[in-house]
């Protein structure tokens, strides 16, 4: 009997939020697994997105490469017909766009580290409050839906008939350990945004098995990321945060949440659906409520 692979070969990738961190990743790593990838973000003025997409043709793969808000219908029509009109397919989606839990952009020249450290004390003071769920504002609370669940949404929406005509298909919606986690106090909304993408996943494995479409989700939980050095701002606070996982003594590289995807992505998961792997360094395991 022979064992099912790895490879990704004559298969198309889409990958939503991919000028870095996990999205990067998801891409090169698909792109290294024989996939041609199709890679989208809502920033594209710092030049990151087509560096992405030349390394996958260094690859030798085909790679395109589009700007889009995918929380925006229009914006996610245009990609899934770009996509299709060079590639002709989409075998591979990776929902990976978000934000973080203030719903802020991640942008090197938005960063300033006293800034954030203010931001992320003031945080740590909310959460020591009862009510401190009281002064989330509308504003951040609806971007932050908006990036992580409407998109996820949007983009699964605008795919899933392609793979039901291709009668296969493979959806991976980035999610994080935070969606098992009280999501305390400024915390709330993010947390609850990545519980509704397993919800999610869950709903579109069960509504797609029929056509031979699996839905999975990975948990993220202490990646190297520009949005991880966003959030938490503070070294020493990273450094506590990655104190505390069992199998590293620091942030995990991106790329451990690019093989995980690339398993749930290859006939190796071909009878996996509706699940969600964390990617925590034991992280949950350990501390469950952290």
């Amino acid at each position: 009997m022979n064992s099912p692979s790895l490879s990704l070969d004559g298969q198309v990738a889409l990958v939503t939020g991919a000028r870095r961190g996990i999205g990067e990743a998801c891409a090169l790593t698909f792109a290294g697994a024989g996939a041609d990838i199709a890679i989208c973000d809502w920033v594209t003025s710092t030049g990151e997105l087509d560096a992405v997409a030349a390394k996958i043709q260094k690859l030798g793969r085909r790679s395109l490469a589009m700007h889009a808000d995918v929380k925006k219908g229009e914006d996610v029509a245009r990609l899934v017909a770009g996509v299709m009109e060079k590639f002709g397919r989409i075998d591979i989606l990776v929902n990976n766009a978000g934000v973080g839990d203030g719903g802020r952009s991640t942008e090197p020249e938005d960063f300033d580290l006293e800034t954030s450290r203010a931001r992320v004390a003031e945080r740590i003071e909310l959460m020591k409050e009862s009510a401190a769920i009281l002064h989330l504002d509308e504003q951040a609370w609806d971007a932050v839906f908006e990036n992580n669940l409407k998109s996820c949404l949007l983009c699964s929406k605008a795919v899933a008939p392609v793979m039901i005509k291709q009668n296969k298909g493979n959806i991976i919606n980035i999610s994080s350990v935070r969606a098992f986690a009280t999501g305390r106090g400024a915390m709330t909304n993010y947390a609850i945004t990545k519980r509704g993408m397993v919800m999610l996943t869950e709903g579109l494995a069960a509504d797609l098995a029929r056509f031979k479409i699996r839905v999975n989700a990975i948990g993220p939980g202490g990646i190297e990321t520009e949005m991880m050095r966003f959030a938490w701002a503070d070294p020493e606070r990273i450094q506590a945060l990655a104190g505390i996982m069992p199998l590293s003594n620091n942030l995990i590289p991106p790329e451990t949440c690019a093989h995980t995807a690339l398993y749930l992505a290859s006939d190796l998961a071909a009878y996996v659906t509706g699940q969600m792997i964390n990617v925590d360094a034991g992280l949950m395991v350990s501390r469950p409520g952290i």
